[in-house]
């Protein structure tokens, strides 16, 4: 019957198929034909890319036909383990089709086995390769960085100058003679302008309007922290996209008419690209600078500056950005156009010292006085709103930036003094690009905390019931909050660090590889560590935790309240839920996490022994409450005394039991006591009770009288139950009262202190009213030696006269 089954699975499993040797060699030509790339060198990056992709490509090419080696080589080993082992050394031989199978089924495994080990090797290579051409290009662009060009302050090299000119001079007449000459240009020039016409028809009065409308403006009432942050957005969009961006489309639109198919036009094309590129520059910074400042309307400020202040620190922005577009256009046309060496040093060096001059007006620190903190209109509930509105108003430690920004550009500076002409423009760009995106990113920091105040704060709408479903203390509300502000911080450095890396030199290719090998992660003694699972593994978690509490509260809210079910077991059932869908989460968590459980399940054997000591009180109390659970001896709302502890339950966790007492303090008591020790429930079954009052009565009363007053007592309140009626029993003769006690049934435990109060309050007034004593509680001592001590102390005393006063009576008891 074996051999019936797996004949059909051994026709199945055959030989490799050539193609991956055809592969193979393709594989190895293209290696060794980078390799050889790579070793001459002077890699430009059009090449590099190119050979990255190569690489990239062939490495998961090579990853991925190692995978699917592997996968067939298990399903071959499971097949060859179906046969069993082989017969032992003086054994019965096992059958000829049997033999025949393990023979073939070993051959392809050990194929599949060096086909595996060869495509790692391949993707092992490319991926030395692809490290190897990493290195090369930092080197070149490290050597080019730090390249040594001619000193601008020389006199030879201000000699060749008027040459230099004169040529780019021709070359910028050439390209627009070129251009002028084109039948395009004069065909879409009259479109371009009646297009720009319009654009800024429509863009200058929604500028205007936005601005007016939501922007800053004069108001009678000082704004709050929210509409700040909402104004200066808008003042952002207006006066730096609105304006920033038709510049922007001009010059994308003249690129396109002008074309670069022509090499004579590209003077031109650079020309256009840098005074663009400053214009855009200058618009940008001087409008982010009013928008964050507000110099016209200083109760609109975020940053706390005085408004002389915050004018002045305009005007000098505004002059820097203006002597920035202009140098950094110069740099740009520079570059582009190919420009001679003692041209370029002499330009780079007149930008930055244009630049560092501008810079050094906006270092003073009378441009940086703060005003007090205002106080702010409360906005909201969460407790670390009025911290953070009072840090937004004071100012900060920021205003001390100007400084490192000053530094960095006395260093662009000497840079470009000593002929390090790549380096000082490296730097300053660099620097620039961090101001713009920081000040961007801030904008948008402030922003999307707003949004995320507005959604915690909403108390209607679709969002508002979600963030019920999920979080419902304030606790929760403000822990949600801080978990939703370091996400969208987090989320802006990734972002910031997106954009500045490859400014800085880092390709994207190389940042994908670092990203890839990061979170590939590390094996250590055969365990990968890898923070892509890490991170994988606790959204799962989490996730699937969110997902428990939320179906325990629709539940709740939709299901057990509505149906006729005793408190205590909603709260198993609910309960119940919560362990199994933690289970689940923690399930799915080391699943991701590729934890073999067999492993897992070795270690806990080795070290149940230490755990069952060391943490046998855990686990016993962990026991205890899914008994509690499952058999239910007591319940949340139970009215319990548990020792001297008495109260109501009001939670059942995993290791122990809240208890709320009449005086309103939480008790914690282990789940393992309330399974060993004896438990008083007085809300087991039902709330059915009794209630015993204990009254005396002097001796000589009317006992027919006080059994009709105390029933009359309990019949009168209307919590004490008719059936079974309320009786008195004669407890008693005690030593100076008759003992009587009123029992009496009320339907509801809940009311056993009022009820028991009441009747008392009935049954003092009733026995005053019909003359029922309720006496003190008495003892009679006798003392016979009295008589003797006072005749005592009559013969000692000395009479002087004779006494006309009677004679004392005898004592004989004291009552």
């Amino acid at each position: 019957m074996l051999l019936l089954f797996l004949s059909p699975l051994s026709a199945a499993a055959q030989a490799p198929s050539p193609d991956f040797r055809t592969a193979l060699a393709g594989w190895q030509a293209s290696l060794d034909k980078t390799a050889a790339r790579l070793a001459r060198g002077n890699l430009d990056e059009a090449e590099y890319q190119a050979l990255r992709n190569d690489l990239s490509a062939l490495f998961d090419a090579a990853r991925g036909a190692a995978s699917a080696a592997a996968a067939e080589q298990e399903v071959n080993r499971q097949l060859a383990d179906a046969l069993g082992a082989p017969p032992a050394e003086g054994a019965p031989p096992e059958a000829p089709a049997v033999a025949a199978d393990r023979q073939r089924l070993s051959k392809i495994i050990a194929e599949l086995d060096g086909r595996t080990r060869q495509a790692e090797l391949i993707a092992t290579r490319a991926d030395i390769l692809m490290r190897t051409a990493t290195d090369k290009r930092m080197q070149q662009f490290t050597d080019a960085l730090f390249r040594r060009g001619p000193l601008p302050l020389e006199r030879g090299t201000w000699s060749s100058l008027p040459a230099q000119a004169d040529y780019l001079r021709d070359r910028v007449m050439q390209a627009a003679a070129v251009t002028a000459a084109d039948p395009a240009w004069r065909d879409r020039g009259f479109e371009l302008a009646a297009a720009f016409l319009v654009a800024l028809g429509i863009a200058w009065p929604l500028r205007r309007w936005l601005l007016r409308r939501f922007g800053h403006r004069p108001v009678a009432v000082h704004p709050g922290y929210r509409q700040r942050v909402v104004a200066m957005a808008v003042e952002a969009v207006g006066r730096c996209l609105m304006t920033v961006l038709p510049t922007v489309a001009v010059a994308v639109a003249l690129h396109h008419i002008i074309g670069s198919d022509d090499v004579r036009t590209l003077p031109l094309q650079a020309l256009i690209s840098a005074a663009a590129g400053g214009l855009a520059f200058f618009l940008f910074f001087s409008g982010l600078a009013r928008a964050i400042l507000a110099p016209d309307h200083a109760v609109w400020q975020l940053t706390g500056l005085e408004p002389a202040s915050a004018r002045a620190l305009v005007r000098r922005i505004t002059l820097f950005a203006g002597g920035l577009a202009v140098a950094g256009g110069a740099v740009v046309l520079q570059n582009r156009m190919l420009s001679p060496p003692e041209l370029q040093a002499v330009t780079g060096f007149a930008a930055m010292l244009l630049a560092t001059a501008a810079l050094m007006f906006l270092l003073p620190g009378r441009l940086w006085r703060t005003m007090p903190p205002v106080q702010e209109p409360a906005r909201q509930p969460l407790a670390d709103a009025p911290a953070e509105a009072e840090t937004a108003v004071a100012g900060g430690s920021w205003v001390h930036l100007r400084f490192l920004g000053g530094a960095v550009a006395l260093a662009a500076l000497g840079a470009s003094a000593a002929g390090y002409h790549n380096l000082s423009v490296y730097i300053g760009m660099l620097s620039l690009a961090a101001v713009a995106v920081g000040g961007l990113l801030l904008l948008v920091r402030g922003v999307a905390r707003e949004l995320l105040t507005m959604v915690m704060e909403r108390e209607q709408g679709p969002v508002a019931e979600l963030r019920r479903l999920l979080v419902r203390s304030e606790r929760g509300v403000q822990a949600a909050d801080w978990c939703g502000r370091v996400a969208i911080d987090l989320g802006l450095i990734m972002l910031a660090a997106a954009i500045l890396l490859p400014l800085s030199g880092i390709d994207w290719s190389e940042l994908r590889n670092i990203f890839d090998t990061f979170m590939r992660g590390v094996t250590i003694g055969g365990v990968r560590l890898a923070p892509a699972d890490i991170i994988a593994a606790i959204l799962l978690f989490s996730a699937a935790v969110m997902v428990t509490r939320y179906v325990q509260r629709t539940l709740d809210v939709r299901v057990l309240q509505r149906l006729q079910i005793d408190r205590g077991v909603q709260n198993s059932i609910k309960t119940g839920i919560g362990y199994f869908g933690f289970m689940v989460a923690l399930l799915v968590a080391i699943g991701a996490l590729g934890l073999d459980l067999s492993n897992l399940a070795l270690i806990a054997g080795a070290l149940s022994v230490g755990i069952g000591f060391g943490l046998q009180n855990v686990v016993s109390n962990f026991v205890s409450g899914l008994i509690l659970l499952v058999e239910r001896p007591i319940k949340v709302g139970d009215w319990v005394v548990v020792g001297d502890k008495e109260g109501v339950v009001k939670r059942i966790s995993v290791r122990a039991t809240e208890i709320q007492t009449f005086q309103r303090a939480s008790v914690i008591i282990p789940n393992s006591e309330l399974v060993s020790s004896a438990v008083v429930n007085w809300t087991f079954k039902d709330k059915f009770g009794r209630i015993d009052i204990r009254v005396g009565v002097e001796y000589g009363s009317d006992l027919k009288l006080v059994r009709e007053t105390l029933l009359a007592c309990a019949n009168a309140h209307p919590r004490v139950a008719r059936m079974p009626g309320p009786m008195v029993v004669f407890r008693d003769f005690g030593q100076s009262s008759l003992d009587f006690e009123l029992r009496c049934f009320i339907p509801d435990v809940d009311f056993f202190l009022s009820t028991a109060s009441d009747l008392r309050f009935a049954i003092a007034e009733a026995f005053e009213r019909n003359g029922i004593a309720i006496p003190f509680n008495q003892q009679v001592m006798h003392i016979p030696q009295l008589d003797g001590l006072r005749d005592l102390i009559e013969s000692r005393a000395a009479p002087t006269a004779p006494s006309a006063a009677p004679p004392a009576p005898r004592l004989e008891t004291i009552t």
